[in-house]
């Protein structure tokens, strides 16, 4: 009897690619950006998108602005069906890498309060919680978990 073993790899996030980002944008936020949203930030000089493919498939992906030596996350997203593997926690590490590559010294997040998954995968990779911005996102009025990691 085998085992099946199922690849997981990380490349950088491309045009063929949006269509498939912006449906995992509408299963995984609930201000979910669009395609031209999307293609807006991939075409922006100051931002890094990754995806996470599992068996060839666009499972995951996440991006950051970079400016001054700070990379701020601005998505972090992993498909609903795939979620509660870990793959939340190998694609924040993969982001972080790409990161501290192109020269980041700090990276930095909000997460909704009541993300507790999300929140466990960015202390697993070494975020630290620096307070909570009250009341902000929009949709919610929830307030976001302000995190910060350092390059050592």
């Amino acid at each position: 009897m085998g085992t099946k073993t199922e690849a997981i790899a990380f490349r950088a996030m491309e045009a063929k690619d949006l269509e498939a980002v912006a449906c995992l944008e509408q299963e995984a936020f609930p201000d979910a950006w669009n395609t031209k949203m999307l293609q807006d930030e991939l075409e922006n000089s100051l931002t890094t998108y990754i995806v996470m493919e599992k068996d060839q498939q666009l499972v995951g992906y996440a991006g950051f602005w970079l400016v001054a030596g700070e990379a701020q996350i601005t998505r972090v997203a992993v498909q609903l069906a795939q979620r509660g593997q870990g793959l939340g926690n190998a694609l924040t590490a993969a982001l972080l890498s790409k990161a501290w590559e192109l020269g980041a010294e700090a990276v930095t997040l909000e997460v909704r309060e009541h993300n507790v998954a999300a929140q466990k995968a960015y202390l697993r990779n070494g975020f630290v919680s620096h307070g909570v911005r009250p009341h902000y996102y929009e949709d919610t009025h929830e307030g976001a978990v302000i995190m910060w990691v350092y390059k050592k």
